[in-house]
């Protein structure tokens, strides 16, 4: 297939990587429906055809050798135990099984049964802050980053002793699936770390959730077959860490910095914090992408979508689209009485994120911590260090007083 790529935008480039909004901007203005050669993918960046289509049955949640492009097939032979292992994720499967394991645990991870976690959270985030001078502190590394690691390993029951151990196995793991392009040398640690995840699953987790130790979401586990328990805890654990580290960050930045009066208002209780993650997940969404495989050929801007191949849904540009979000570059609040249509950083339809709630309430509780840790202080120093990452937000550093 041959299509005209005419357009500036280089995925793979060290610019797109630091700092991808301005090029996301520039393909939902010239080309909103997008594919890259150099990727084998389409990209689709206008908010209303990447909502229409997270909810279009003709694109597939499963990764198949599709998802990583062109290559031989001796080369997708030899990795294709691990794309079955990611294939069995229930963000990647379809209905009926996609559908069969949210009915199973749906229960433990909607707002009321992880509201008993707010305390706890709430604490943490507090005690983390009062370790930190106003003056010179570290955000990144001595307060977003623990509280992440802390809110996803207790939901995961993970003891202190083996937290060093399971996050490496999942770096390892989304490190294979989270780049542009396959690459089969990075297969071997993949699969090593998988099978360590296993074991940890079988003869730790379950083990803990039989006998009622841990908190009650270890419980959804139980209503699993084994392959499908170790499935779910590798996508809690690789995707309930980053997203939050990401978003916090994104929203520290913007509340110390240039919307330091929002954040002042919310710790006086004259809006709402919930208001200030909503607004901080449309502005930064963690995941860029929600990547899909067309099953049937999808007519769409002038293009056809032919089955088979890769389609990555930019949520992150549909978030920022001017057509829809006024003023979209900006961390702001609609003017009171205005609304305006959900953000798409937990996708939408039935692949919605599983872990959203717990999410907005982890966000929720360290935003009202840091309202109340600054409180009246002037902020100076505010800078922060952006990595370069492919399709993601990544930081590096956050920090006051640098």
């Amino acid at each position: 297939m041959v299509v005209e790529q005419a357009h500036s935008v280089d995925l793979l480039s060290e610019s797109f990587a630091r700092s991808p909004h301005p090029h996301y901007a520039e393909l939902r203005r010239t080309a909103p429906v997008w594919w890259d050669e150099t990727t084998q993918c389409w990209y689709v960046t206008a908010y209303q055809d990447v909502n229409a289509l997270l909810r279009d049955g003709r694109l597939a949640a499963r990764i198949g050798a599709g998802f990583f492009g062109d290559h031989d097939q001796e080369t997708l032979e030899s990795v294709s135990d691990v794309q079955a292992f990611f294939d069995s994720w229930p963000m990647f499967t379809d209905p009926p099984q996609h559908t069969a394991v949210r009915s199973a645990v749906g229960s433990y991870y909607r707002p009321g049964a992880t509201r008993p976690l707010r305390d706890g959270i709430a604490d943490r985030a507090q005690h983390l802050l009062s370790r930190l001078s106003h003056d010179s502190a570290d955000l990144l590394a001595d307060f977003v980053q623990p509280l992440a690691v802390s809110v996803t390993c207790g939901l995961l029951g993970i003891a202190e002793e083996h937290r060093d151990d399971l996050l490496a196995w999942s770096a390892e793991i989304i490190g294979f699936i989270g780049v542009p392009r396959l690459d089969p040398g990075r297969a071997s640690r993949a699969r090593e770390a998988i099978s360590r995840l296993c074991e940890h699953v079988e003869h730790v987790t379950l083990p803990d959730a039989r006998v009622g130790r841990g908190p009650a979401q270890l419980r959804a586990f139980l209503e699993l077959d084994r392959d499908r328990a170790v499935a779910l805890f590798a996508q809690i654990l690789t995707g309930g860490i980053e997203p939050v580290v990401a978003c916090l960050g994104s929203a520290l930045l913007n509340l110390l910095g240039d919307s330091r009066p929002l954040l002042y208002q919310a710790g006086r209780g004259r809006l709402e914090i919930e208001q200030l993650v909503e607004e901080a997940l449309r502005l930064e969404a963690p995941f860029h992408f929600v990547p899909r495989t067309a099953v049937h050929p999808v007519k769409l801007g002038g293009h056809t979508i032919e089955s088979g191949q890769r389609v990555a849904l930019v949520t992150a540009a549909a978030n920022r689209d001017p057509d829809v979000y006024a003023d979209p570059d900006r961390f702001r609040l609609p003017a009171p009485g205005r609304t305006q249509p959900p953000h798409l950083a937990f996708g939408a339809g039935h692949h919605f994120c599983l872990g959203a709630g717990l999410a907005r309430l982890t966000l929720a509780e360290a935003i009202r911590a840091v309202a109340a840790w600054v409180g009246d202080r002037p902020v100076a120093g505010l800078s922060a260090e952006r990595a370069a990452a492919f399709g993601h937000t990544v930081w590096r550093r956050i920090g006051l007083g640098y």
